[in-house]
């Protein structure tokens, strides 16, 4: 269940701590801090990550079999039942100003927070073509998961390929009144799953080049390689291309090394104090499900100390194994 909540609204409160990312890392970083009382927000493109297009996790301790995007949902569920907040956005913006970092978003919203935690990974990739920053949340969406029931019975449009392409379309088909599958080869595997629906109209060996609308998005243009093109009425595109590194918005607190991945010691801790870094975001050897949730616990342990050395509590918090009392209260967000 989604909860509108205005720009104003948000501005009010200030969290303890601000997690960038909806993966495995982020998640399970938002248990921990949420459980110990902090007031938590995620803030996140999609639902589940990278992990969102793992059909199989077989080597989870204490889970023999559970899909990629169950395991994420599992821990986000625990995470929002112990008060943390989960908002479907995207960071574009971040400075710190006598010690409050300052979060903006893609849609607009400003939130401030003692701490934050970079649990980014890889974001969404986009099209980067003319329109698309306009329409994001206004009938632009990266993650089907999160997006796909508001549009039931509308005429949708998907631009995916493969086997991201496949789970897409069998999300998206089953509610869509007319879906328009776009696929950038005319002999690419998901093709063959598209054709099994009726209501399904194949675009292949198209790309989406622009987008039209008034205060929602209404058309698309789509072009062929051999430069032709069209316009398409929609009430939704969704785009599911796979992922890309997206952290402009975080280099200027913290380093960089050869690879594009954020240098962390051993607690996560970044150059910046209070900015903490966790999950396939950081300078980890070993991109893993269970190492990318351990960093993110991790952070959330450093980040639960820096945040009582801010209140006034000086004694290190190193474990979690007591039963928690704060309070449950399950909080799901969409800006």
């Amino acid at each position: 269940m989604f909860y509108l909540i205005s720009v104003s609204e948000m501005h009010k409160e200030l969290y303890d701590v601000i997690i960038i990312g909806g993966g495995i890392a982020g998640s399970s970083a938002a248990l921990y801090t949420a459980r110990q009382g902090l007031r938590t927000a995620i803030i996140t493109m999609d639902v589940g990550g990278q992990l969102r297009y793992a059909n199989v996790i077989e080597n989870y301790p204490g889970i023999e079999l559970i899909g990629g995007l169950d395991l994420v949902l599992k821990v986000q569920k625990q995470a929002i039942a112990f008060g943390a907040e989960i908002f479907i956005d995207e960071v574009i913006l971040l400075n710190k100003s006598e010690g409050i970092f300052i979060v903006k978003t893609r849609r607009g919203s400003i939130l401030e927070s003692l701490s934050v935690i970079a649990a980014c990974g890889k974001a969404p990739k986009k099209l980067r073509v003319r329109g698309e920053e306009n329409f994001i949340g206004k009938g632009l969406s990266y993650c089907v998961v999160c997006d796909g029931p508001l549009y039931k019975g509308r005429r949708i449009a998907l631009n995916s390929f493969g086997e991201n392409g496949i789970e897409a379309l069998n999300l998206l088909a089953p509610i869509a009144k007319e879906l328009i599958y776009i696929v950038p080869t005319k002999t690419d595997v998901s093709i063959q799953e598209a054709v099994k629906y009726g209501n399904v109209s194949v675009y292949s060996g198209y790309r989406v080049v622009e987008l039209y609308g008034d205060e929602k998005l209404e058309k698309i243009v789509v072009m062929n390689g051999n430069g032709d093109r069209e316009v398409v009425d929609v009430d939704a595109l969704f785009i599911e291309l796979g992922f890309e590194t997206q952290i402009d918005f975080l280099k200027p607190y913290v380093d960089i090394n050869e690879r594009n991945e954020v240098v962390v010691d051993k607690y996560g801790t970044t150059k910046t104090e209070g900015l903490f870094a966790a999950g396939d975001l950081v300078d980890m050897p070993y991109k893993q499900a269970v190492v990318s949730a351990a960093s993110g616990v991790i952070a959330a342990l450093s980040a639960i100390n820096y945040v009582n050395r801010r209140r006034g509590i000086v004694k290190n918090f190193v474990s979690d194994w007591k039963k928690s009392g704060v309070s449950q209260q399950r909080r799901l967000f969409r800006l």
